[in-house]
């Protein structure tokens, strides 16, 4: 489980710096320079909002407490979902536990999988995109602040899925008007 969040953790960064390299405009910088630990600190306490399952631990708080720093990152993620790394860690385990539940199928016979590996997996991957982007969206209106709301105007614009648009709009009305 730790290599997996590390992980992700290298891939969220890969993405940060692979997105920065492809923006049309500078993006603003933070009012202060962070040091790489409090980077490197950073990155973890979003990717642990993002990863969390129960989410009872205050991840959605500590995010919240980076403020403005978390936007660009978070921004991304709505955008685009996980970093391909994640993705593909993510895809490796999915591919992994089908077969496991074809095996028991094979023993079990009563207890039929009824999709494909494709299906399944593309089912999966979707779910934890969306997964991703919710969370993103719910961080950037807690968050606040002129960038965060372009960033859920921006994603109202992109093929997401209707319950990340969803999310994405009542992120939208939760932020103050200035």
């Amino acid at each position: 489980m730790r290599s997996l969040a590390t992980m992700a953790v290298l891939g969220m960064c890969l993405l940060v710096v692979r997105c920065a390299q492809q923006s049309p405009e500078p993006a603003s910088p933070p009012a202060t320079a962070l040091s790489p630990e409090q980077a490197a600190n950073a990155r973890r306490t979003i990717v642990a909002w993002l990863e969390c399952e129960e989410c009872t631990e205050g991840q959605l708080e500590a995010v919240t407490r980076l403020g403005p720093v978390a936007v660009p990152t978070l921004a991304v993620t709505l955008r685009q979902g996980p970093p391909p790394a994640n993705r593909e860690l993510h895809r490796a385990h999915l591919v992994d536990t089908y077969r496991q539940l074809k095996d028991y199928e094979k023993q079990h016979p009563q207890n039929k999988v009824t999709m494909s590996e494709d299906e399944y997996v593309r089912f999966y991957t979707a779910n934890q995109t969306a997964l991703y982007q919710i969370r993103a969206a719910r961080a950037l209106a807690t968050i606040g602040g002129a960038d965060a709301r372009r960033a859920l105007q921006e994603a109202l614009q992109l093929p997401l899925r209707d319950d990340v648009k969803a999310t994405v709009r009542d992120s939208l009305q939760k932020l103050p008007a200035f």
